[in-house]
């Protein structure tokens, strides 16, 4: 890949330390992404408001472009959010669900995916949560989209199996019936290639700090254009005449600052976006390189007698692996210097482009250690 692997493993000063194995859980964030956000946080200390006021000229649109670019929508689409959390929120309120409609989603879900839908409940909605199997997830969603379905969320990666989900799948069947789709792409986001026009999704928002390895604090959000052109919450940046400073001037915001109802964090997501900026041109050969390694993790996984949790044809950077006493397992090989995360009834590895075979080759060797 013309991301040269040894030299983008000199960025990461974790593998100096460890065999890191958790981009599912947080990533390390590489060198020069940090320098992007403490070039801000300089500038900030030594220019205070000029500084800011340079940076926030045109409305961030370079650094919307570069995550527009990330994922082939417009700049116009794209809003930075804090957290999925937010994001999931801003979206489901400010749909206008009432009683007698349904959304739609399933018991594999990572809970802020799905907590914030029961806050619908109390108008009305009902909140349909499937139980499903990792091998048959949009399978088993898509066939029951029914015409009282208005709303389908789901993510795009299994954060505790590591399945991958066929979203045009679920959007060709939620398309026919006049429902949206929305899609938690943070298990993805990094890993595999996003196309939100190919795959015609209405909503997709990924935090920045999995996959994509930037800050916490960082994160973006795509809403179709045409959609929720009114939030459901209002901010003094929510206003097209927020540089007015007057209370009794309100204009709603057209563009994606409608969202982003405060102060952003501008570090975190300066880094973010250098982050896509860099990985874009290489978003097929990373995809590839990740789905290899995850094969590769899967392959000597079996071949050591493991039970893979995760289908192998569904798999994207997460591989699961069944094991006794997860949680003390992930502590020895802590120790070890191996950084992994229990996950249900086993051991979650998930690796990235950059990582080795050599490095899943120890791990899966110390995880059967421990158990003998």
């Amino acid at each position: 890949m013309s991301i040269d692997l040894d030299e983008f493993r000199k960025e990461i000063p974790a593998i100096n330390n460890y065999i890191y194995l958790n981009h599912a859980a947080i990533s390390p964030t590489p060198v020069f992404a940090l320098l992007e956000a403490l070039g801000y946080l300089y500038g900030v200390s030594s220019r205070g408001s000029v500084h800011v006021n340079r940076v926030e000229e045109n409305d961030f649109l370079e650094m919307r472009q570069r995550v527009a670019s990330f994922i082939g929508a417009e700049a116009s689409e794209v809003s930075f959010i804090p957290n999925t959390s937010f994001g999931i929120n801003m979206i489901i309120h400010g749909l206008n669900l009432g009683k007698g409609d349904v959304v739609l989603t399933n018991n594999l879900e990572f809970p802020a995916t799905v907590y914030p839908l029961y806050k619908l409940r109390e108008r009305g909605v009902e909140v349909k949560l499937l139980r499903v199997e990792p091998g048959s997830i949009d399978e088993t969603m898509s066939e029951n989209i029914d015409e009282r379905v208005r709303l389908v969320v789901v993510s795009h990666v299994s954060f505790n199996t590591g399945a991958r989900i066929d979203i045009k799948k679920i959007k060709e069947r939620a398309k026919k019936v006049g429902a949206l789709l929305l899609v938690d792409a943070i298990q993805s986001a990094g890993a595999l290639k996003l196309d939100v026009k190919e795959t015609e999704v209405d909503f997709l928002l990924a935090g920045g700090y999995k996959w994509l390895m930037s800050p916490q604090g960082s994160g973006f959000m795509y809403v179709r254009k045409g959609l929720l052109k009114d939030p459901p919450f209002y901010g003094w940046k929510t206003s097209s005449t927020f540089m007015k400073f007057d209370s009794e001037s309100f204009e709603l915001e057209t563009g994606p600052r409608r969202f982003e109802i405060g102060t952003i964090d501008v570090s975190a997501n300066l880094a973010m976006s250098k982050i896509a900026e860099k990985l874009t041109p290489e978003r097929e050969r990373i995809e590839r390189r990740v789905l290899d390694l995850s094969a590769h993790t899967v392959d000597e996984a079996e071949d050591m007698n493991f039970e893979v949790v995760t289908p192998k044809h569904r798999r994207a950077g997460i591989t699961v692996v069944r094991t006794e006493n997860p949680k003390g397992v992930a502590e020895k090989l802590l120790q070890k210097k191996i950084v992994v995360s229990p996950r249900g009834n086993g051991i979650r590895i998930s690796t990235h482009f950059y990582n080795t075979e050599d490095e899943v080759s120890e791990a899966l060797k110390a995880i059967k250690s421990c158990l003998s």
